[in-house]
């Protein structure tokens, strides 16, 4: 899979699970972005902790 340097992240996923995914969000109240950023943190918090000098 290419790797770019713009800020976005494609994923090809099956449409009805596209669809179930952003039903259950939608739900919730969350967007797909806030969605990953906190699946992101959640799962690698030292990617996201601030710089220590």
């Amino acid at each position: 899979m290419a790797v770019g340097t713009s800020g976005r992240i494609i994923i090809d996923l099956d449409p009805n699970m596209k669809k179930k995914i952003y039903q259950k969000l939608k739900s919730e109240g969350l967007t797909m972005k806030q969605w990953f950023e906190i699946k992101a943190k959640s799962d690698f918090p030292d990617l996201f902790e601030k710089n220590k000098k």
